[in-house]
């Protein structure tokens, strides 16, 4: 790298970190969702009336409810009626997602792009979660540890939005490879600025934890419990990435391959059959999929690849 290169570098990192100066506020909506106990008798009624105060959040609420996918000739034509048939863990799973969203709003592709990842990264999280044996991870936590895993990436292509493509066509096939990518064209990481974005924000360690070391092999956090979150972002990060790049017909590979592919790639172990994980990797992608079309973002492709059979 030339001195001119150099100086580019250096003006581009420091711009990304004016920009982190001046993110907006983390909306109060998440933290306050991400709290809820989903084994509280009184979680329904909870949801409920967080649903009810949040007008535009019910609008994609009934939408979901009253999609093609949900099973049901009757239209839900009441919030009530609506979170019956969505559920309320899944209705906060999409408030989360809608309130992710409106910090960095999909009005580009790259935008979409991303948010379709970490949409289908924060549903896989939620239901690995309490299949990783050896460990005892909550399974909303892993939730949003994988919805925000990418915040900075966001962030960097917000500066930078020409990188976005520049850094998907390097070729890279490997976490290292996509850092290296990275640090070439921006001087920087997304881990790191999504590391320095949510301890900006207050969000708890082991998120910001995650978000940082999910493209880390070495020096694993001392705490057991968060080794075992950034492993199993790892994980997550990887299958997110191989559905994206082959379909849903990559889940749909003999329980022989697939645990093939998957014993060489992920660093966890799970409870259960092959079988019964890709079945359940199945139904978390085309819920993934049925939250963006609830949520507006455009991802025509990703829909298509992951519609109801």
């Amino acid at each position: 790298m030339n001195s001119s290169q150099i100086e580019v570098s250096s003006q581009i990192a420091s711009s990304l970190q004016a920009d982190l100066a001046g993110l907006p506020m983390l909306p109060s909506m998440l933290t306050r969702l991400s709290l809820l106990d989903s084994e509280d008798p009184a979680y329904f009624d909870q949801v409920l009336q967080l649903v009810q105060g949040d007008p535009g959040f019910a609008v994609r609420l009934l939408r979901l409810a009253n999609s093609a996918a949900s099973g049901s000739h009757n239209a839900a034509s009441s919030i009530s009626m609506a979170l019956i048939r969505v559920g309320a863990r899944a209705a906060v799973e999409l408030m989360l997602a809608d309130k992710a969203v409106t910090l960095f709003p999909a009005r580009e592709r790259w935008q979409s792009d991303l948010w379709s990842h970490s949409l289908l990264v924060a549903s896989y999280m939620r239901r690995l979660a309490p299949m990783v044996i050896d460990a005892r991870l909550d399974a909303n936590e892993a939730y949003l540890a994988g919805l925000l895993h990418d915040i900075g990436r966001f962030l960097m292509f917000a500066r930078l939005p020409d990188a976005f493509e520049t850094i998907e066509d390097a070729g890279w096939d490997t976490p290292s490879g996509l850092i290296a990518s990275e640090l070439a064209t921006c001087n920087c990481t997304h881990t790191q600025l999504a590391y320095e974005a949510m301890t900006q924000w207050g969000l708890p360690r082991a998120l910001a934890i995650a978000a940082r070391d999910h493209h880390r092999t070495a020096d694993e956090p001392q705490d057991i419990e968060i080794g075992k979150l950034v492993a199993l972002l790892r994980d997550v990060d990887w299958l997110a990435m191989m559905v994206a790049r082959n379909g849903l017909d990559w889940l749909e590979q003999s329980p022989e391959q697939f645990d093939a592919f998957c014993s060489a790639h992920m660093h966890l172990r799970y409870r259960g059959d092959i079988v019964h994980r890709q079945a359940i990797l199945r139904t978390a992608t085309r819920e993934a999929a049925l939250f963006l079309q609830a949520l507006g973002v455009d991802d025509t492709a990703f829909a298509a690849r992951t519609a109801m059979r």
